[in-house]
């Protein structure tokens, strides 16, 4: 497993271990966690530190029925099908794989073009479709920009683009007006997870033939 070269910045792992980043945000950074180490160290170090801040607060009084609104209301969620996980056979990481809508474990690819496949994934918030997009081995992406940040996090293979290279495990952030076109390697298909937060804009004069890179479904 190679080394991440790409990484969140200190200020959104700061969020993702105090519990306020947003979810979409927060599954590509515990997806870019499974791959690197110093990015789990860093947040490991952040949690010891809450857990000290927290330890030395002042308790708060809280009404004496709480605890029984909560376990009222945790009781009327609806019952969830249990997916067990073989750790050994698991291709994905465990925050992307409890995503798919399935128990097999297996994304639902559908193709949006020649090179490109995608597998929309559920994770029950509005502000980002959360997905994973398949170039094949060579395969090329339209040239587009972003109206919005888009947050991606390699999983298997790597692509390319004008910026860089990146690899299993780098953690990109494209923001509003980013431009370019992303490339699959030529030895082998990459995958990646992506949560974006608004429809990108395809350089082509001809991309309302492509729709359905277009929309914005989120999950």
């Amino acid at each position: 497993m190679s080394i991440p070269k790409h990484h969140p910045d200190p200020a959104m792992l700061v969020e993702f271990s105090a519990g306020t980043l947003g979810t979409a945000q927060s599954i590509c950074v515990a997806a870019h966690l499974h791959f690197c180490e110093h990015c789990r160290n860093e947040v490991l170090r952040l949690d010891q530190i809450g857990s000290q801040l927290l330890s030395q607060s002042e308790p708060e009084t809280v009404d004496s029925n709480l605890f029984d609104s909560v376990m009222s209301k945790i009781d009327e969620l609806p019952e969830e099908q249990e997916i067990k996980f073989d750790k050994e056979d698991l291709r994905f990481p465990l925050p992307v794989a409890k995503l798919f809508n399935k128990a097999e474990v297996v994304p639902e690819w559908k193709k949006m073009s020649s090179s490109v496949d995608v597998a929309q994934l559920v994770t029950g918030q509005s502000d980002y479709e959360v997905a994973l997009h398949k170039i094949c081995a060579g395969g090329k992406t339209p040239k587009h920009s972003h109206s919005g940040k888009e947050y991606t996090v390699v999983l298997e293979g790597s692509f390319s683009d004008e910026s860089s290279v990146y690899s299993e495990g780098d953690f990109i952030l494209r923001k509003e007006g980013d431009e370019h076109q992303p490339m699959g390697a030529q030895n082998g298909e990459c995958i990646c997870l992506s949560a974006l937060e608004a429809p990108i804009k395809l350089s082509s004069p001809f991309g309302f033939l492509m729709k359905p890179w277009l929309r914005l479904n989120p999950m």
